[in-house]
């Protein structure tokens, strides 16, 4: 992020970086709602819209859910595609495909350094995700046990 400030910077842009985490997931969030009320709406001058909503943020996740359910916007009608990295946020993508919604996982094609500083950038932009990995760590075992158990 820090190349893209200094980027804006010498070019006389302002920087494209947000100010802080939480004012990323509002722009974020707010982008997503307008998007599904354009939907919900139908005001898009006779245009279909479908978008992806491409996220690692289980709340973001989450609230775009409900705000489909309560505009309306049934998952069968693709309309709106969620998506993860491949490797992250897995329960998120399996348990949104059980429950119908149709997702899908991006995958980083490349050589070693043309790849990582995309999944890098993810991992940074993602600073929760240690704590999802314990998540999907404990996610994982419970249904190990299940499965052994029975």
């Amino acid at each position: 992020m820090v190349p893209e400030e200094n980027e804006a910077k010498s070019q006389g842009h302002p920087c494209p970086v947000h100010d802080g985490i939480q004012a990323t997931h509002n722009s974020y969030n707010s982008t997503a709602n307008w998007l599904l009320q354009k939907i919900r709406d139908n005001s898009n001058q006779g245009r279909q819209i479908r978008f992806v909503l491409a996220s690692h943020n289980q709340d973001s996740i989450k609230q775009a859910v409900e705000r489909m359910r309560s505009y309306g916007i049934p998952s069968e009608d693709r309309k709106v595609i969620l998506a993860q990295v491949y490797g992250m946020c897995d329960h998120i993508t399996y348990t949104l495909g059980q429950k119908g919604y149709p997702v899908y996982k991006s995958v980083a094609v490349g050589t070693i350094s043309e790849s990582l500083p995309y999944l890098s950038r993810r991992s940074h932009e993602n600073s929760s995700l240690i704590a999802n990995s314990r998540q999907e760590r404990q996610l994982l075992n419970s249904e190990l046990k299940y499965r052994i158990m029975g």
